[in-house]
Formats: structure tokens, sequence, C-alpha cells
């Protein structure tokens, strides 16, 4: 086995408006808190090839995705090799709109993918031997998050990750833990939040690094401030350093399809919807509105074309043993969980927002309560809301296709 560590500036010039925290509040950039990057994982065997790249971004597009995955491929990485996601960092720049939370700057945009591919790039030259490959799973102690969909809700209090050690050449590690990168609120500085903050602590301990987020779709820092960020990282990096398990040099990639189901509507329906969401906003003039009555307009003009079915790809890596999949959802603790549960494996990393980023993935609980992620987040990402289960079908199938994977491997 070898593997190779390589990162890439992703910092957007000041002036460009920072996503997150409500809509149309025009929150643009005024100086740099930590500097953005793109963080790539580079391993091979003589079988296989996994690419990992993790983006200290919101989410990705579409297109950044098929073009960082198009330049992989000249070094032999195939679709089902190349896992790509994000921290979901909500003080950092928008690279896939989303109604009313931040524009998107379309000369930044333009150079994501090919800042992206430089890390491809600086990993691929970086291959060195792996001289040890160990597996984390460890509780995370204290208060630092919370279910903010469900008081009594699930939470994964749990670090996760690997390391690879190599022969003359610093380790890599991938250091997972689940929770909304909000630590730092509504602030103007440009940040990676907490996933910036572990990296940075990792590099302290001699470590090469990219963070992991987990499936924190319904998972907030509880009492946050610039403290509480750094505590927090730094309880997550000493979890992680304080204990490993050795695994073997083994690795196998691979992709499992999914169907997504989505809610069929009619005209009436959408226009229902968004009737419902101006009364809620307190008339058509508040913001929340606003972003019901775009959603309204577009699904009308597009309704003939509105398909309740949507093909997804998740892709999967087990490496020496340990299964890493990746979802292309804000899904929720619940997804994990069950995974987790069919592969009878507490130690699974089970990621969030891989891919293009489709919106939260609400369980069945959430969407009986019409929260926040069950509707009101489908107008921003302009999506329909899926059928009631979804969530939970996913975990199942996504946790029994793994299991055979397991256990042919």
């Amino acid at each position: 086995m070898r593997a190779g560590f390589g990162k890439s500036d992703l910092t957007p010039p000041l002036g460009v408006e920072l996503t997150g925290y409500g809509y149309y509040i025009n929150r643009l950039a005024q100086s740099v808190q930590d500097p953005l990057y793109a963080r790539a994982i580079f391993v091979e065997t003589d079988d296989d090839r996994l690419l990992l790249i993790s983006c200290e971004l919101l989410g990705l597009n579409r297109h950044i995705c098929a073009d960082v995955a198009a330049y992989a491929a000249r070094y032999g990485v195939k679709p089902e090799n190349f896992i790509i996601v994000s921290v979901h960092t909500h003080t950092g720049p928008s690279v896939k709109y989303h109604e009313g939370c931040g524009y998107v700057d379309a000369d930044y945009e333009a150079t994501v993918a090919g800042r992206i591919c430089r890390a491809v790039d600086a990993a691929y030259a970086d291959l060195a031997e792996v001289t040890g490959l160990s597996h984390v799973s460890l509780p995370l102690e204290g208060d630092y998050i919370y279910n903010r969909a469900n008081p009594d809700g699930p939470v994964d209090r749990t670090v996760r990750g690997f390391i690879l050690d190599r022969a003359d050449k610093k380790p890599i590690a991938a250091v997972s833990a689940a929770c909304h990168c909000v630590f730092r609120r509504i602030s103007t500085a440009i940040s990676a939040d907490l996933a910036g903050e572990v990296n940075a602590f990792m590099a302290d301990k001699g470590y090469e690094s990219l963070f992991l987020n987990g499936l924190c779709g319904d998972i907030d820092p509880w009492k946050p401030t610039p403290e509480r960020t750094t505590e927090c990282a730094k309880l997550i990096t000493d979890t992680f350093m304080s204990g490993q398990t050795a695994l073997p040099l083994t690795l196998k990639t691979g992709a499992i399809p999914f169907t997504l189901r989505l809610t069929p509507v009619t005209a009436d329906d959408i226009r229902s919807a968004a009737a419902t969401a101006v009364q809620a906003a307190g008339g058509a003039d508040k913001p929340a509105a606003r972003v019901a009555l775009i959603w309204e307009k577009e699904m009308l003009e597009k309704l003939d074309r509105l398909i309740p079915e949507e093909p997804i790809s998740v892709k999967y890596a087990v490496l020496g043993g340990l299964p890493v999949i990746a979802l292309p959802f804000e899904g929720f603790t619940l997804i994990g969980m069950e995974i987790r549960e069919k592969l009878n494996r507490t130690d699974a990393l089970t990621l969030g927002c891989a891919e293009e980023l489709l919106g939260y993935l609400p369980t069945r609980d959430d969407i009986n309560r019409g929260a926040y992620a069950a509707l009101e987040s489908t107008f921003l990402y302009k999506r329909l809301p899926v059928v009631p289960g979804e969530a939970e079908r996913l975990g199942e199938e996504m946790g029994k296709e793994l299991k055979k994977v397991l256990e042919n491997h």
C-alpha cells in the first residue's frame, strides 16, 4: 500500500458573500480567520485505488465534482474510487446557489475545480509506502453538541477515523466527527470553522490531516463561542490520538446505486405549500416568504419535468476492513446508526455532504413534525420534499449492501 497527501488553497477573495445563517443578510467576507483548503488523500494497492477529498466549503455543485473526477482519471482513479465531501462550514462562500443564503461569485466558482485538482496532483506526487494502518473509534466527552431537530433525538458522540503511517514521511490522518460547522456563528471572517481548528491541532502533532464531517443534519454545537470552538477541536484531536487499533493493509472501493423517492406534486400542491410558508413567515414581504415564492415559481415552470424519483450513487471505501461511506445529504444521525447497526460496526465512518449537496434528508418523525429540514429547506435547495421514510430506507439499504461488501472482502 502507498499513500499520499495534498492540499490546495480554496480561500475566496474578500467581498464575496458567505453562506448560511438566514435569508438575504448580505454577509460579505471582510477578513480571513483561517484559510480554506481542499485536502486530498490518495491510497493505492496492487488491486485498488482511493482518492478521498475533503473541501472546506458548505457544499459542492455537480459540475465541480464532475470536473475533478475527470481530472483524477489521468491518475487511474475510476468513478467508484473517488469520494469527495465538504465540511459544511457556514463561514465560507457558496459554489452552489441556495436561494437567499449566499450568492455564488461566478469568478471564484470558476476556479474551484482547478484548485481542488491541485490537491490531487500534490497527493499523487506525495505517494509513499504505508508502514502501518490503524483506526480510531472513541467516545467524545463533554457538552459540545446536541440534536437541534429533536431534544430527545440521538446524538453521535463518537470520534472516528484512520491513520496511515508512512516510510520517511509524515503520517496521514482522517478525523471524523458529526456536527454542523456553525461554531463561528454569523461572522464576516472566512473560516473552516471546527474543521479548520481540528486540522490545525493535528498539524501541531505532526500529521497531515483532513476532517470528515459525519451526518450532521440534526446536530449543532451547544452554546458556541470562539473559546468553545477551540476546546471542542482540541478534545476531538486529543480523543483521536488517545487510542488506535491496527488494521491490515487492504483496500476495496465501490459505489452503491439508490433511487431516492421524492413527493409527487400537482400545481395546487406547490401553490398550497408556498401559501402556507408565506402565512407562517408573516407576509409575502418577509425573507422566508420570498424564498418560498421563488421556489413556487420555479417548480410551476418545470412542473411537467418534475420526476418523483432521483437515481444517486453512494460511494464507499473499505480500508483495512474499516467501512467508510459518503452520502450526498445533510443526513440525520439515525441514518448512520442504521448503517452501523446493519454492519454491526460502531466504528464505521458515515459521512455527509458528499458529491453535489442535495439538501437535507430528514427522518420520518421530522417530516411528521413539519420541521425546517422537512419542507422549508427544500425551498432554498429548490427541490421536492422526500417521501417520508426515505432516510430510514437509505440507511437500511446502504447497511445491507455494505455488509455484503464486507463479507466478500
